[in-house]
């Protein structure tokens, strides 16, 4: 009979089930380790002056126990507990006799191994086998056993210095966590016998073998009967429980379900010994041991090495630059590479699994990588000069050498949006020098944990005093096999017995390529339900499909942004967000059910892994084309001016209508076929003073298209140009001088976005006026400009008549807070350029964002927003802007007709 491997992480502290009697001194232990305790010598008398020093010494040491007792840097804490343990060797067998009267064996292993730095992300894989061998030693039964761990250090002190899970008393490099075992020996040896252990050869992931020792501690567990196991239980105190409960799991004891409870309560361990004589038939090695857990990589946005991709399964990986991406995995399999917003471009992996694709983009960006055909498993690395340019918080362990030759296919390939065939390799060419350093640039993958829903075993959400929203982030389960691109979701809550005193929702909701559940299903992308019951409720209970997800949330108070830890807090585009990367300050927090432990004991939780990835503002669409957007002006007709806001487009991207790419230096240009742009370029142009007088020319492929004279100091030009790839050059406008046309780089490349801005001053507010249908959230994006500097800002807004509507029996998906101010500076999002405005300088206008709000908790409606500057605070130490310039964007809402939005100027206009 197969005795199955248990693998679970014990606490450091390895106490069998029942508490241990108080240990006796070291060299009464040593004596059942094989060594033998000397005779006490004789008692001498004490001469009173030791006394009197003695004493001395105790007032001095009791003195010093009371000052703090962190360790200084340089030294490791003292060890909890130490033990002696056994090596398991491959040379020979570790033999344990086994009594008839235990049931089990629990192995608990540790791996020392060769390192010199601190790396709790790396992974050591070993095992061994274990003979069960009877009373008349025939081998009955063999099993092998394949664990794997990782070294708990302190990253900030030297390894073997600071906090620790386990290490050798005598030094000599670092032991890795502990791994239990748990042997099942009652059907193999009723009558009892031995077991024989013998290590495996440890090899790591790249077929590379690893020196490692295995050290390991023996108890065998003796039964107990149900009476005893009952009385035992009640015997335990509050801190033996918890100690016990970290033997098996993080949740503690009282939180386990009853069968494991049950299993860690049946048995009381003895330590065994192994038969034969140290140093000839085994070796034995101190090892001293603290409770000291790094926490578990994945749960920190640290990737595995290998992550699945297909048609249906994406990886998401974020870089701030250029850099060349190795991509490895079964031979003869293509990928599809995505840089940023640009079209996916196809790489095929070579005969031996790999291609290496350029990206060249120099944004901070997502690429996205996906598959042809069924889900198959890769890995990505980066030269390791490059491997820092990946944003997020990345552990980057080396990856393997690749092989001297690659077959055809697996040569270089370029994905600056469009990816060209991979090169192949010319025959007979001569030998590639060494390879450099490679890291792996594994997808930052975070692990949150749902709650799942049943029909009638409700989760129970307590409302605080003074809390008047209930969050619930909701996604739906989704078989991963039978090819569903959606998922159903149903959630009741209920707060009385009487009819009216619930709410339910029924959505459905579309498969996420980037999340899965820890159990193999798929996951779909979130919903956000927010319920409002009615003033004195204090209990709410959610039910609803076995396939629905939830997290209880509500919102944090006082917190009306959301800012990012680092390093996530960098400068993305301006439609662009981070989606599920690690916050220092957040708008909404995670509330805990009433019910929290009871779920966990029924194990009614599943653990979702998403992936950290920037993604385009708004409803997730992923192109300008389909991105529910409106472009919004103000009554009364303030002064405008056109801002031109740095972007980048990658080749094969649709053009932005409102795009404009710089000719500062001469550059590659698509000149379209059809449309109101076919066969001709607009060329618009601001001269340098100096410039008065002369002309300004237009070389497209080199042959001047175009010569005027320049006469004032901005102006339009219109060329005729054949369809295609153009080589197009501006001359004349001298070194202040700027030009843009309005087709879009040939092979992708910088561009600048042109958004209409009005002026917004302290005496002359501003007016917005719009309709909101029923169920709608809006988010009314304000682009504020700055001229010519970066400053501070604080614009009060109020949108007139925002009354909630009464939502008390259902769902809503925002909240809407109907005035308040929106502080800022400019130049917090990009710096650009107000064209219009009278000064050569280019770059100088400092731009800053900020949302207003409107949720469908709102009557339907006209909605009014009105802007006013304000001046700074009392107690500000610094001047804000007298005057901005305002841009508005209404997102979740589609103009009719909408063609890039409204246009208040012709193409022409200077």
């Amino acid at each position: 009979m197969s005795a199955p491997a248990k693998r679970r992480e014990p606490s450091i502290h390895e106490a069998p089930a029942p508490p241990r009697p108080a240990r006796p001194p070291l060299r009464a232990r040593q004596a059942t380790g094989g060594f033998v305790a000397r005779p006490s010598a004789p008692r001498k008398g004490l001469n009173p002056r030791w006394l009197i020093a003695m004493s001395l010494l105790g007032v001095t040491a009791f003195a010093l126990s009371l000052l703090p007792s962190a360790p200084p840097l340089g030294s490791s804490l003292p060890a909890e507990d130490e033990i002696l343990a056994y090596h398991i060797e491959p040379q020979r067998d570790l033999v344990i006799k086994i009594p008839a009267e235990i049931d089990a064996v629990e192995v608990t292993t540790w791996a020392g191994v060769k390192a010199d730095i601190c790396d709790s992300a790396r992974r050591y894989p070993y095992g061994f086998v274990a003979a069960f061998v009877n009373e008349r030693g025939a081998e009955v039964a063999r099993h092998v056993y394949d664990l794997e761990s990782r070294v708990s250090c302190d990253p900030d002190r030297p390894l073997g210095e600071g906090e620790y899970a386990a290490r050798l008393a005598g030094g000599g490099g670092a032991v890795t966590d502990p791994r239990s075992t748990l042997l099942i020996t009652h059907d193999v040896l009723p009558q009892g016998g031995q077991v024989r252990l013998r290590a495996k050869p440890a090899v790591g992931s790249d077929g590379v073998p690893i020196d490692l020792t295995i050290l390991s501690r023996l108890e065998g567990r003796y039964e107990r009967s149900e009476t005893s196991r009952a009385l035992f239980e009640q015997s335990l105190d509050a801190e033996e429980r918890r100690q016990m409960g970290r033997r098996v799991s993080a949740l503690g004891f009282a939180d386990l379900p009853e069968p494991a409870r049950r299993e860690l309560l049946q048995g009381w361990a003895r330590r065994l010994e192994a038969g034969g004589r140290e140093g000839l038939d085994y070796e034995m090695s101190r090892l001293l041991l603290r409770r000291f857990r790094m926490p578990y990589p994945r749960a920190e946005g640290r990737g595995a090495s290998e992550f699945v991709v297909g048609e249906r399964h994406a990886a998401a990986l974020n870089f701030r630059g250029p850099l060349s991406l190795d991509i490895e995995g079964p031979p003869g399999r293509t990928v599809r590479v995505a840089d940023g917003a640009g079209a996916a471009a196809s790489v095929e992996l070579g005969p031996l699994g790999r291609a290496t694709v350029r990206l060249s983009r120099e944004d901070i960006r997502t690429v996205v990588i996906d598959g042809v055909g069924p889900d198959f498993g890769v890995r990505f690395g980066a030269p390791e000069a490059q491997a820092m340019q990946q944003v997020g918080e990345i552990v980057h362990p080396a990856m393997p050498p690749p092989a001297a030759a690659e077959g055809p296919g697996a040569g270089p390939a370029s994905a600056s949006g469009a990816a060209a065939a991979p090169a192949a390799e010319a025959p007979g060419a001569a030998a590639a020098p060494a390879a450099p350093v490679r890291l792996q640039t594994p997808p930052d993958v975070r692990i949150v944990r749902y709650l799942a829903l049943d029909p009638g075993d409700p989760v129970i959400a307590r409302m605080a005093p003074g809390q008047e929203l209930l969050g619930l982030l909701i996604r739906a389960e989704i078989e991963a096999t039978g090819g569903a691109n959606q998922g159903d979701a149903t959630v009741v809550a209920r707060w009385g017995p009487g009819p009216s005193e619930r709410a339910e929702l029924k959505v459905t909701l579309p498969r996420s390529r980037f999340e899965w559940w820890n159990d193999g299903f798929d996951a779909s992308e979130p919903r956000l339900a927010i319920l409002r019951p009615p003033p004195g409720v204090e209990r709410i209970e959610i039910t609803g499909d076995a396939r629905t997800r939830v997290r209880l949330r509500t919102i944090e108070p006082g917190v009306n942004e959301t800012l990012y830890r680092l390093p996530y807090r960098v400068e993305l585009a301006e439609d662009e967000t981070w989606r599920y990367a690690p916050f220092d300050v957040s708008t909404w927090t995670d509330v805990r059910p009433v019910n929290l432990d009871d779920l966990e004991r029924k194990e009614r939780f599943s653990d979702l892994r998403e992936q950290v990835r920037i993604e385009r503002s708004g409803e997730g669409a992923r192109s300008d084309a389909d991105r529910p957007e409106r472009i919004l002006v103000p009554e009364h007709a303030p002064v405008r001016r056109r801002l031109l806001m740095p972007a980048w487009q990658s080749a094969g991207e649709p053009s932005p209508g409102d795009a404009w790419t710089p000719l500062l230096v001469a550059k590659d240009v698509r000149v379209d076929a059809e449309g109101a742009g076919a066969g001709r370029l607009s060329v618009v142009y601001r001269a340098a003073r100096g410039s008065l007088g002369k002309e300004v020319a237009v070389r497209v492929d080199g042959e001047v298209a175009l010569r005027e004279p320049i006469v004032a100091l901005s102006g339009a030009l219109r060329v005729e140009a054949p369809p295609g790839v153009r080589h197009v050059e501006v001359e004349g406008l001298g070194e202040a001088g700027v030009a843009y046309t309005e087709a879009p780089p040939a092979n992708g490349g910088a561009i600048v976005r042109r958004r209409d801005v009005f002026e917004l001053t302290r005496g002359r507010p501003m007016t917005y006026r719009f309709r909101q249908e029923p169920g709608e959230t809006l988010h009314l994006v304000l682009f504020v400009v700055t001229p010519g500097e970066n400053a501070d800002y604080r614009v009060r807004y109020r949108i007139e008549g925002a009354k909630p509507a009464s939502r008390e029996a259902a769902f809503f998906r925002r909240v809407t807070i109907p005035d308040g101010v929106l502080a800022g500076r400019g130049g917090d999002l990009t710096r650009a350029t107000l064209w219009e405005a009278a000064t050569d300088r280019r770059g100088a206008d400092g731009v800053g964002r900020s949302v207003i709000r409107l949720g469908d908790d709102l009557a339907p409606g006209e909605r009014v927003v009105r802007l006013s500057l304000l001046g700074p605070q009392a107690g500000d130490a610094g001047e804000t802007a007298k005057e901005v310039w305002v841009g508005a964007v209404l997102v979740g809402q589609k103009a009719p007709g909408r063609d890039n939005g409204p246009r208040l100027w012709v193409e022409d206009d200077p």
